[in-house]
């Protein structure tokens, strides 16, 4: 969560010149994402299944988000999104594999920590704005993180760092209802056997004194080609409840 302070911080430090600003909205949130790890990763070796070889399961990650929408036509709005995708897992593995260059044997415990961070910065027009509101864009995305097992007398840890631009669109419907609102939202980018991509579907409601609640199910998928020398089919997901602020 070592990101997360900025995002918080950046909230509330703008949120005073929202008023003052005619024309500009300022909105920001976080939520914690009950996500379930599914799929798997390989280094020089067979692939390994994240939950029956590893032990992964369910675990609650963390996300926060800060955007601004103005009337500027010729500027793009703009939304950063932190997204923390930590978890660790213990569990005795039923076969040998190979990982990055160490072989870890049958019947010993293994011990994995999975650390992945996600900052994204999120450009967008806004070409319908009524009932129904569409936003298109693009969505340029860094990743940091750490994958490590450790098992009796071995141990081995990977890296990544990427930054990979990804198409952006978003929907957002009002209800009759006062404050109820459907939508949803799409990133995504494939390359030279590299694929990225997640999708969100929400309900929400907004109150007329800036808070507001929102119900979803988020998805991910991480594939990874030889990339930092890590091959990864993962699919992360789950349901989420959003506290939201607009001003």
């Amino acid at each position: 969560m070592k990101h997360a302070g900025l995002l918080v911080t950046a909230l509330l430090t703008t949120a005073s010149f929202a008023h003052a600003a005619p024309g500009l909205t300022i909105y920001g949130g976080g939520y914690t994402w009950d996500t379930e790890l599914e799929g798997d990763v390989a280094s020089g070796g067979a692939n390994i299944d994240m939950q029956d070889e590893l032990g992964f399961d369910e675990t609650d990650q963390n996300v926060l988000y800060l955007g601004v929408e103005h009337v500027v036509p010729q500027l793009p709005n703009v939304r950063l999104r932190y997204i923390d995708l930590s978890d660790s897992a213990s569990n005795i593995i039923s076969n040998n594999f190979e990982f990055n260059g160490q072989t870890f044997v049958a019947n010993t415990r293994v011990a994995t920590d999975f650390d992945l961070e996600m900052i994204d910065g999120t450009f967008y027009y806004s070409p319908l704005n009524n009932a129904i509101k569409v936003d298109l864009g693009l969505t340029v995305r860094r990743m940091d993180g750490d994958l490590r097992l450790d098992g009796p007398t071995e141990g081995t840890s990977l890296s990544i760092n990427e930054t990979l631009p990804m198409l952006h669109g978003g929907v957002r419907a009002e209800l009759p209802l006062s404050g109820l609102y459907v939508g949803g939202e799409v990133n995504a980018i494939a390359y030279d056997g590299n694929r990225m991509n997640d999708y969100n579907a929400r309900v929400g409601w907004r109150s007329d004194y800036l808070l507001g609640l929102e119900l979803g199910y988020s998805r991910m998928n991480i594939v990874l080609d030889d990339v930092d020398d890590l091959d990864t089919d993962l699919d992360i997901g789950g349901p989420y409840l959003a506290i939201s602020l607009s001003f």
